[in-house]
């Protein structure tokens, strides 16, 4: 699995917006200059026999994870908000609980919750569906900081992909 990391994204086509900017760098990470991104019913994107892959962003960073397999892929910056209300809507008690001991938690939660959902391709109905993430035994979640404040969720298949995990820059290395 290789995961890119785009800081200031907006700045490498400013004349881009909205899905025009994400299918750009998307194709930017696969190497492919006119990649067709198609999107799911749930809005999930993917090309015809192409890579899985999935994109984020939070703040200046735009995060694209490509893998042979479904994968899903979420950041979040930390900032303030209130954390234990957005949990008690949305979260299960064990994940409240966690919260309100450690508000850091609450970001940490949402990537996962996030990550999760583009991985099944629900999108937000998944996350309105209140369903846990913190013990899952389907999936597997990695877990990782950007810089000390950018919390970063992968959501993968049962299979043990962290050995494989590759961090670039905007585009990939020829």
């Amino acid at each position: 699995m290789k995961i890119f990391i785009i800081e200031d994204y907006r700045a490498k086509a400013p004349e881009l917006k909205g899905k025009k900017l994400t299918d750009f760098l998307v194709g930017r990470c696969l190497n492919m200059e006119k990649a067709e991104i198609l999107r799911m019913d749930g809005g999930k994107p993917y090309i015809e026999g192409g890579p899985c892959f999935s994109v984020s962003h939070s703040g200046n960073l735009f995060a694209c994870v490509v893998s042979p397999d479904n994968i899903g892929i979420d950041i979040q910056h930390k900032r303030g908000v209130d954390a234990v209300g957005i949990a008690r809507r949305y979260f299960i008690e064990e994940e409240i609980s966690r919260i309100e001991a450690d508000s850091d938690w609450f970001f940490r939660i949402w990537a996962r919750k996030e990550a999760f959902a583009k991985y099944t391709g629900r999108g937000l109905q998944q996350i309105m569906a209140k369903e846990g993430v913190l013990d899952r035994s389907d999936v597997i979640f990695i877990d990782r900081m950007i810089g000390d404040d950018c919390f970063c969720s992968i959501c993968a298949g049962k299979g043990g992909m962290e050995d494989e995990i590759q961090f670039f820059g905007g585009e990939q290395d020829g």
